[in-house]
């Protein structure tokens, strides 16, 4: 006869019913441990009728917060927002255009003012910036003396020719400008070109140190040199001193004419702001002379001509 196993109920006693599932005691456990060990050894039956443990009950949403809604894979951990799915797909499928993105940069574009400086700034290597040659150095340096171009013919002054861009007299075929004459900003600015071309020869001849001088001295002399300041017919005293590099008296004698002292008084004021720059631009050479040997500025002794890198 096999040994029915004893039920928990039969080792408590008869019990009412209201007092069946009160709580063993230590015991009451211990005992109903060793029966079970007694008639199960090692509990390979009970480990099939063990009762799995139970899943936690999910937390509850904070007060005040609406829970998301969720779809749940099985055996999942992925969660979707049933709102974002919608818009998603009514966007990948609307045959709407998408706003445009507003620009949020200001990309106003800084104007370098004519009045800051005549010169082009140095970069750090001592270059001119963003020159293919010297000559732009001085066509910048005479667009700022000369002012804006003048795009329709004028007499600047009473009694002078009709004059078109930075101080042109001439056309394309060498003729006249006549009144009513119109150019282009393009136009002025080739202009400018051809006659600095031209005349940086006869500069050069008439100047045979000006390649040994310092750059922003050389701007000056042609500048001057291109108004027509310092051409041996127009100032001859002063080539000549320049020549001897005896730059202080050649900085007096510049400005020790009538075309100065009267330039208000002829409406030409402009021009004196002009000649002082250049009297300044040669007094600057003074120091040089007199640190030199036998008290001139020593020539540029390479047999070439120095060029801009």
């Amino acid at each position: 006869m096999v040994d029915s196993p004893i039920l928990p109920r039969q080792l408590i006693g008869n019990l009412p019913r209201n007092l069946e599932r009160r709580p063993l005691t230590e015991k009451e456990q211990a005992f109903v441990r060793q029966v079970d060990e007694e008639q199960d050894p090692g509990g390979i039956l009970r480990s099939g009728f063990q009762r799995p443990t139970p899943t936690p009950a999910p937390t509850p949403a904070p007060t005040g917060l609406a829970a998301t809604p969720q779809i749940q894979e099985e055996e999942g951990m992925f969660d979707f927002n049933v709102d974002d799915i919608k818009s998603y797909l009514g966007n990948l499928f609307s045959p709407s255009t998408p706003p445009a993105i507003e620009e949020p940069v200001s990309r106003t574009k800084s104007v370098k003012k004519p009045t800051e400086s005549p010169h082009l700034e140095a970069e750090e290597d001592g270059g001119i910036v963003a020159d293919d040659s010297f000559d732009e150095a001085i066509l910048h340096t005479i667009r700022y003396y000369e002012g804006a171009p003048i795009l329709k013919a004028r007499k600047p002054v009473k009694g002078d020719p009709y004059t078109v861009g930075y101080g042109r007299t001439r056309d394309d075929k060498g003729n006249l400008i006549k009144k009513g004459a119109k150019i282009t900003e393009e136009q002025a600015d080739r202009y400018l070109r051809e006659d600095v071309k031209k005349r940086m020869p006869e500069l050069r001849k008439a100047y045979p140190d000006f390649n040994s001088y310092p750059a922003e001295v050389q701007q000056h002399i042609a500048s001057s040199y291109y108004r027509g300041t310092l051409t041996p017919s127009h100032s001859p005293k002063t080539r000549k001193l320049i020549n001897a590099g005896k730059f202080k008296e050649a900085a007096t004698e510049l400005l020790d004419n009538d075309e100065y002292r009267n330039a208000k008084k002829n409406n030409r004021a402009g021009i004196r702001n002009r000649m002082e720059d250049t009297a300044t631009a040669l007094l600057s050479m003074e120091p040089a002379r007199q640190a030199a040997t036998g008290g001139r500025l020593a020539s540029n002794p390479n047999p070439y001509e120095p060029k801009a890198i």
